[in-house]
């Protein structure tokens, strides 16, 4: 188990930020989702004001965990490998998910997982959604460009540590991922409060963990996850929320690149840079995919 979650570079260094409450960070805000009906990510989104993530009603949630567990996976979240100059998956390093958008082909992750710097072609990076125990039920996926905020590609800014994958069917046919596997639906522009799931591949372990307990405003650009049980690799796993746990709210990384041990996570508040940056990507990734 690391002692840190960046799997590619220097080591992290911790900061520290000041801990705002809740009802301090989230009074007026709101959150905004982008479903396919409204054009998905290629068409500005109107502002819909929404309530905090809620817990549920009383008695229809699970208890709130202190550790991850080994599951079987979720379709829509996988591993992201390492590939050879064959194309071959070599190691798994880091987490992502099928994000709705108008291309089905668009994946979230961590910016730390890939580098800095916006590009196309062979990101030397391939997805297996569900991936577990060597099985990859639902095909691989080879990453064909990677769009991040020009903040992390210039200096690492960790309140900007979340990316965007366009992916192509791996063996080479016209398939598209979210057809395959699902996706989950991107929310933002505001800090949410309430239960979660967490999820991520451990770069050591060949089954996904997750974990279900309270997120809560770190300052107002970093959300925060307390659960034991999510070391190197687990980096760009998804904060899931909602009834059906199928809202994305955040991606493991931002402050310490994650975190700096492996019992607190943290994830890049979805807010207007993240909005836009879902934007930019989702109209290239639908445009190349019906070009």
């Amino acid at each position: 188990m690391g002692s840190f979650r960046r799997t590619r570079g220097r080591q992290v260094t911790r900061r520290t930020f000041p801990v705002l409450t809740a009802a301090a960070v989230m009074a007026g805000l709101a959150i905004v989702s982008w479903p396919p009906s409204a054009g998905g990510g290629a068409a500005e989104a109107a502002r819909e004001v929404r309530p905090p993530v809620s817990d549920g009603a009383a008695g229809s949630v699970k208890p709130p965990e202190s550790s991850s567990r080994t599951f079987d996976g979720l379709p829509a979240v996988g591993a992201l490998f390492a590939t050879d100059s064959a194309g071959k998956l070599t190691d798994h390093t880091c987490t992502a998910s099928v994000v709705d958008s108008p291309g089905r082909n668009l994946l979230v992750t961590a910016a730390h997982c890939v580098g800095g710097g916006s590009r196309r072609g062979d990101l030397g990076v391939a997805f297996a959604p569900g991936y577990r125990n060597g099985q990859t039920p639902y095909g691989v996926w080879r990453a064909v460009a990677f769009y991040d905020p020009p903040e992390w590609a210039s200096s690492g800014d960790e309140d900007s540590d979340v990316a965007f994958l366009q992916v192509k069917d791996a063996s080479g046919g016209d398939k598209r991922v979210q057809d395959v596997a699902g996706a989950m639906t991107l929310e933002a522009d505001g800090p949410v409060s309430g239960r979660a799931r967490v999820v991520g591949y451990p770069s050591s372990v060949e089954r996904p963990v997750a974990c279900r307990n309270r997120v809560e405003p770190y300052s107002a650009t970093q959300l925060r996850f307390t659960c034991a049980g999510f070391p190197n690799g687990t980096s760009g796993g998804p904060f899931l929320a909602g009834d059906d746990e199928k809202t994305l709210v955040g991606v493991i990384g931002g402050h310490e690149e994650g975190g700096s041990t492996p019992d607190v996570s943290y994830s890049v508040t979805f807010g207007s840079k993240v909005k836009d940056l879902y934007q930019t990507a989702s109209a290239s990734s639908a445009a190349d995919a019906d070009s």
